[in-house]
């Protein structure tokens, strides 16, 4: 009995919300309690203990609108203008715009790990989150329910009027009737206005014609009075012409009293200008008496010159004479240097082959881990990529340093790691910067260098100036008793010259052993050897094994501990934001990228310094080539080919001679500038 008092009666709002089921999304797929579905949807879930099966509250797939709306429902809502009921807040993971982006694999294993999303590509949500989905959801049923409501409620007034329209027949029986007398009092109106309206177009038409006729009175008055002002005109037009008539006689009048005067002026100018041509013809006469002389004086003067200068230009062609010879004795000496070292050009490809395999032989002989998964096939490997390197940078290099190039390029063989470092945009981004800041930094170095470098020429040349200024004061006179021909004849008393072949470094260098491994520090590094084993032995290895490696490998790049300590930092710190490699990859690129710059900056130092005129303090850019790309895209270019090392060895040999051309350039332009401003100031 208490069951049925509760027992409401059915309204018609009841009945209508009844019909209209409620969405699927209300209520969590899996995991949900059965009370849930009973709830209403202004009623929030509430936070039960579910150990058995916790609920998984998802809102909707990856990438799709949350808060779309259907068809029928796509209206201005202005019930809610601050977003209490609902707040349509900017969520991520439901922008269609990054569907692309969420379909990348890493970053949707991400996700999925992070448990943002599941399986299905549904998007989990929290339960506060979830009950504000719902009451989203309860504010779209409740707008369907307002609609299907309004409909019922326009049929009902339809319905209203119908009924009130036949009751409303019933009642007046007699509207025909009615009707037709309406008819005739709005025909009787109608008549009474077309009559008011034809008196009121007779009352215009005559206001009209009696504007007419006083608009044609007014025009006869009006020229009238424009034939008295005519005549006016013409009156004192004659009396302007009367008075400029008597002011042209009075200017006559005027002008032949001027004229009188200019001739009387001009017959005094014409005796003062005889006069003055006496005098002038007098002067002239004294002033070539006096040129005469002076020219006379200055002949002599020019002859003593002469003198003068003949006996200069003999000393000077002596001087000339002592310096071609010397030019020549140096010459002599450089042609026979070159001969000396045409014996060691380039050989051929086979016959470096062969020198590697007896070097690495003897090597392998020596430390065995170091030729474990090396074939000959991989020595031949790097025979041909060290000859495409060299030739491509440099074509007269000799074949010892290919030979040194593809011994280091066998040990980072060994030391390389396992995998390929990636060429995804953060790690491409990251190395372009590297390169980048080493170009600023050789820039900076180089310029400041040269600068300091032309300065001590420029105090050296000015000391050496000076000293010959002295000399020449000391000894005006040439010849056998000069002080340059003395100073000569002291140092060659034989009169025979002796030819030097040149220094002994580049005797030695030339005459070592072409078949093994030259020893020296002073030449260039070469672009392909990394230097991810001198880190390793200066940080992680053991003492033997590090002073063995160097001193057998001594052609290698050598880095001081302290540069090898800060590196092994930075790749170790947490910071990095290349967080995604090993150490080894992070070790490997680094040391690269400080190959890279001990490379470019030799190099481009040494063309600077080859480049500057030290007799006229200038730069010969004549044989250089203007660049033809800029420094971002070219570093983003050596940045792949870098992460991609040891593939592409010519277009990194290509990158690395465009980039010293590039630094060259700009080093150029930065003394050049330096040295105007200087000028200037």
């Amino acid at each position: 009995m208490a069951s049925f008092l509760h027992v409401r009666r059915p309204t018609t709002y009841s009945k209508l919300e009844q019909s209209i089921p409620k969405p699927p999304e209300a209520c969590p797929a899996f995991g949900g309690l059965p009370q849930w579905e009973k709830l209403p949807l202004d009623r929030k879930l509430p936070a039960n203990a579910c150990p058995v099966h916790p609920p998984a509250f998802r809102r909707g797939k990856l990438s799709e609108h949350l808060w779309a709306k259907p068809h029928d429902l796509r209206e201005f809502d202005l019930s809610d203008p601050l977003g209490h009921d609902v707040s349509y807040g900017y969520m991520p993971l439901h922008d269609k715009h990054l569907r692309e982006h969420f379909e990348v694999d890493a970053f949707k294993d991400e996700i999925v790990e992070q448990e943002l999303v599941d399986d299905r590509d549904d998007v989990v949500c929290s339960l506060l989150e979830f009950n504000r989905f719902r009451s989203y959801l309860w504010k779209l049923h409740r707008n369907r329910i307002k609609k299907e409501f309004q409909k019922l409620d326009r049929t009902w007034w339809q319905q209203h009027r119908n009924h009130v329209a036949a009751l409303h027949i019933q009642r007046h029986y007699d509207f025909e009737g009615k009707h037709e007398r309406i008819r005739c009092h709005g025909r009787a109106l109608r008549e009474a206005k077309k009559q008011k309206a034809l008196q009121s177009i007779a009352k215009y038409n005559r206001q009209l014609q009696q504007f007419w006729e006083a608009k044609g009175k007014d025009r006869r008055i009006a020229l009238y009075d424009g034939f008295l002002r005519a005549l006016q005109v013409k009156h004192n037009n004659a009396l302007l012409r009367a008075s400029r008539k008597s002011y042209c006689l009075r200017l006559r009048r005027k002008l032949r009293e001027k004229d009188q005067y200019r001739t009387k002026r001009m017959a005094i100018l014409k005796k003062r200008t005889l006069e003055s041509k006496r005098i002038m013809t007098k002067e002239r006469h004294k002033m070539l008496f006096i040129s005469a002389q002076q020219a006379e004086e200055e002949r002599e003067h020019q002859l003593e010159i002469f003198l003068h200068e003949n006996q200069r230009n003999v000393e000077r062609r002596m001087l000339k004479s002592l310096a071609q010879q010397e030019q020549f004795e140096r010459q002599l000496t450089q042609r026979k240097a070159r001969n000396l070292a045409s014996r060691y050009n380039k050989r051929s490809k086979s016959a470096m082959i062969n020198a590697m395999l007896k070097a690495w032989n003897a090597i392998r002989v020596r430390q065995p881990h170091l030729s474990h998964g090396l074939s000959q096939a991989s020595v031949r490997h790097a025979v041909d990529f060290a000859y495409n390197i060299h030739e491509t940078i440099s074509p007269t290099i000799s074949s010892t340093q290919i030979i040194d190039t593809a011994k280091q390029y066998i040990h980072d063989l060994t030391t390389m790691p396992s995998e390929q470092l990636p060429l995804d945009r953060q790690t491409v981004r990251y190395t372009g910067k590297a390169l980048l800041e080493i170009m600023d930094q050789i820039k900076a170095q180089t310029v400041d260098a040269n600068c300091l470098f032309i300065g001590q020429i420029a105090v050296n040349m000015r000391e050496r100036i000076l000293a010959e200024q002295r000399q020449q004061r000391m000894s005006v006179l040439c010849g056998p008793w000069s002080v340059k021909w003395r100073r000569s004849s002291m140092q060659s008393p034989t009169g025979s010259h002796r030819v030097s072949i040149g220094e002994v470094e580049i005797v030695d260098e030339y005459q070592t052993e072409q078949e093994t491994f030259k020893r020296t520090r002073n030449r260039p590094p070469t672009p392909v050897t990394s230097a991810t084993s001198l880190v390793e032995h200066f940080v992680g290895s053991s003492a033997d094994d590090s002073i063995v490696d160097l001193t057998e490998s001594s052609e290698e790049l050598v880095i001081p501990s302290t540069i090898a300590a800060r590196t092994e930092r930075l790749i170790s710190a947490e910071d990095h934001p290349l967080v995604h490699l090993t150490q080894r990859q992070k070790r490997f690129l680094e040391t690269n990228l400080l190959k890279y710059r001990a490379i470019v900056q030799r190099n481009v130092e040494t063309r600077t310094r080859a480049a500057i005129d030290v007799l006229r303090l200038e730069i010969d850019r004549q044989r250089a080539r203007r660049p033809k790309r800029g420094r971002e895209c070219l570093a983003k270019e050596t940045a792949r080919c870098i992460l991609m090392f040891p593939k592409q060895d010519e277009k990194y040999a290509e990158l690395l001679l465009e980039a010293m051309n590039t630094l060259f350039w700009e080093v150029c332009d930065e003394i050049e500038a330096r040295d105007c401003t200087i000028r200037g100031v």
